[in-house]
């Protein structure tokens, strides 16, 4: 049985195809980046994702246990300085893609019995995301799919979110402001994220928060959202005066 992992090029879907690689699982891993795909010791598949026929060429690898939808990207700044086209990007890797494949994989029947569907979003769901609009959009539709799936699935089927905090990753580099030597030795380690991550898969939960920083996070987000999305706004908004796409 295969488990399909996508945006396993780098950042935390690398760190998940490595972990489940470790563990003896026969994993598959998908990313537009071919050249770092192929340094990884799994198989592997360069696909976008919003391509029309992505959905059919994950689904017939069949049977597949676990499917971790890891991929995104993301776009800061001012919500009307990105560029339309960039919010749509965003919104078709991040939400409509999971969706298609999710799909795709049920209409198939490629997924073993009790299989997982896992899909990682954003603790913007708690708050908001001021600064990183679409971004937190696509994450928040696809935390309330993942929860709406898991209600429809068959028997024995499972669909979990994952809700990891900041992260050291190229991806977050990329769209922080901030990536000061402090800022970034405070982020959490993909391999640390990915272990409790696959722990959180085995056990079977519903929502995975990994680690002790991002459930504070996402405690104080949940108990005082107001003062969380102030925070956000005064620590990521009013720093992004430039988009980064």
């Amino acid at each position: 049985m295969i488990t399909v992992i996508t945006g396993a090029a780098n950042g935390l879907g690398r760190a998940l195809a490595l972990a489940s690689h470790e563990r003896g699982e026969d994993v598959l891993a998908i990313d537009l980046d071919a050249q770092s795909l192929e340094t990884l010791p799994t198989k592997w598949i360069a696909l976008d994702l919003t391509s029309a026929d992505a959905a059919a060429r994950i689904a017939s690898e069949s049977p597949i246990s676990r499917i971790i939808h890891s991929a995104g990207i993301s776009g800061t700044g001012p919500f009307e300085s990105i560029p339309a086209e960039h919010h749509a990007r965003i919104l078709a890797l991040n939400l409509e893609a999971p969706v298609a494949i999710t799909c795709a994989l049920l209409r198939a029947q490629a997924m073993a019995p009790g299989a997982t569907h896992a899909f990682v979003g954003s603790l913007s769901t708690y708050t908001g995301y001021p600064g990183a609009v679409s971004y937190a959009a696509s994450k928040d539709g696809l935390a309330s799919f993942a929860a709406s799936l898991r209600k429809s699935l068959p028997d024995g089927d499972h669909a979990a979110c994952i809700f990891p905090g900041p992260m050291a990753t190229n991806h977050a580099a990329r769209y922080a402001p901030d990536n000061s030597e402090k800022t970034v030795a405070a982020r959490q380690s993909t391999e640390e994220a990915a272990a409790l991550i696959l722990k959180g898969l085995d056990a079977r939960k519903a929502v995975i928060v990994p680690g002790g920083k991002a459930r504070l996070m996402a405690t104080v987000c949940k108990l005082a959202p107001g003062l969380a999305g102030r925070l956000l706004k005064k620590a990521l908004y009013e720093k992004l005066t430039e988009p980064r796409l």
